[in-house]
């Protein structure tokens, strides 16, 4: 008797991932891959930054492109005409969240353009300290509450001061953080612990307390 084979799979088996992985279009991985889907992200954070990076957010001037009749006036400064590199964080309303949050992660850096500011995140915030987990957290999440207030302002005419904003988005970082655990320990944590109000038990055990625990 004759026997279907699904010859993308070893066991013969078909499944939706392999016909997927055989009909989606192929790329290399970009360098900020790890910045945006990595360890600890929130997924509609990320996608809403993947977008960004991509400049594929529905903004005034992009919505004029497709001829679809929008407002140019930026519903942060009421003035210049609305644009993703301006949004993130050309604006003096979006640089001052962004500068108060990188006070939060310990970091001052110049400002640089979007796309600079993206390469010099990801350079910065590569591995699994603490420090890094919360500049990549604080990064995407500052970009998400900036589109959020940017959507809020343009469809529900409501303003919310910026301190409620910086607000949101420490919450957002200090809540994900709280639900990662064995965090390896490194210099500088403490500053951390006490700037974000964390427990010491999200660091990684020490070997030698783990040893005293048991005896």
């Amino acid at each position: 008797m004759d026997t279907v084979v699904w010859s993308l799979n070893p066991d013969g088996v078909f499944t939706i991932k392999s016909a997927w992985e055989l009909w989606r279009y192929k790329q290399d991985s970009v360098p900020w891959f790890n910045l945006v889907w990595g360890h600890a992200t929130v997924p509609k954070v990320s996608f809403i930054v993947w977008l960004a990076i991509y400049g594929k957010l529905n903004t005034s001037d992009r919505l004029q492109l497709f001829g679809i009749p929008s407002s140019l006036t930026c519903p942060f400064c009421l003035d210049l005409n609305e644009s993703h590199p301006q949004l993130f964080f050309d604006y003096n309303f979006t640089s001052r969240i962004w500068h108060v949050m990188q006070g939060k992660c310990n970091v001052q850096w110049q400002q640089v353009s979007w796309p600079e500011t993206v390469i010099l995140v990801n350079r910065e915030s590569k591995g699994k300290s603490m420090k890094s987990i919360i500049t990549r957290l604080s990064f995407l999440s500052t970009v998400y509450h900036i589109w959020l207030e940017r959507n809020n302002r343009v469809f529900n005419k409501e303003c919310k001061p910026i301190e409620v904003i910086i607000k949101s988005i420490v919450l957002m970082v200090r809540n994900r953080m709280l639900s990662v655990s064995n965090i390896p320990i490194a210099t500088g944590d403490d500053w951390f612990l006490d700037q974000w109000n964390l427990p010491r038990s999200i660091l990684k055990p020490h070997p030698y307390n783990v040893g005293r625990a048991a005896e």
